[in-house]
């Protein structure tokens, strides 16, 4: 998994990026907006990590930003700023949580763990016209109800929790299988050709990244 942060003290930062490492996540840091609003737009990363007071934008208005185009992106508020009204109103902006510094490596951690399972267990995911739920294993394209096999929803619900990242071939089959690519290649190509053939009405298409994996 890989984690955003926007941090313009070098000390802070680098005890952040150390934090993130030593959690066994990737992570990406940024000292202004500018150039991590850039890099989002190129990339979606599976967390963010944002402080208030930056040299050229408040952390406040990045979040409006962010929020414009990612509605669930999981965004964790670090600030000096610690007053109710400061949290309120991150909070209100779209923040999923808000650390006072200095914060402890421990609770940060915890915290980044809570919000990334909070985030990977979601049970409805919606892309375009398409809607798919963990729950009832249920499959919709424009409210009409498409049959999927238990596997097929299993490959379609991990492409579109990871939706326009790459999805490596590794990954289905450790998640969707429970087992190392040693089953046969051509078993997973199967289960992708027929899954395309049943959401093809969907307004978007599964796509094959040659000789890694698959993507929305």
């Amino acid at each position: 998994m890989l984690i955003y942060f926007l941090e313009d003290d070098m000390q802070i930062s680098y005890i952040i990026e150390k934090t993130i490492t030593n959690a066994g996540y990737q992570q990406k840091g940024f000292l202004n907006a500018k150039d991590f609003l850039e890099a989002l737009r190129k990339k979606t990363p599976d967390l963010v990590l944002l402080d208030v007071m930056l040299p050229d934008m408040s952390g406040l208005d990045v979040i409006k930003s962010v929020r414009e185009f990612y509605k669930d992106l999981p965004i964790i508020m670090l600030s000096a700023l610690g007053s109710e009204m400061d949290k309120v109103k991150a909070l209100d902006l779209g923040a999923d949580d808000y650390m006072t510094k200095p914060f402890g490596i421990l609770e940060l951690t915890s915290r980044i763990n809570a919000q990334l399972r909070r985030y990977n267990s979601k049970i409805e995911l919606v892309k375009g016209n398409l809607v798919i739920n963990k729950e009832t294993y249920k499959c919709f394209i424009n409210e009409k109800e498409v049959s999927l096999t238990t596997k097929e929803f299993e490959i379609l619900y991990l492409l579109m929790k990871n939706d326009e990242k790459v999805v490596t071939k590794e990954t289905l089959f450790n998640e969707v299988w429970q087992m190392d690519v040693s089953i046969e290649t051509r078993t997973l190509d199967m289960h992708i050709k027929s899954l395309r053939e049943k959401i093809k009405d969907a307004n978007f298409e599964i796509k094959t990244v040659r000789g890694v994996g698959y993507s929305l």
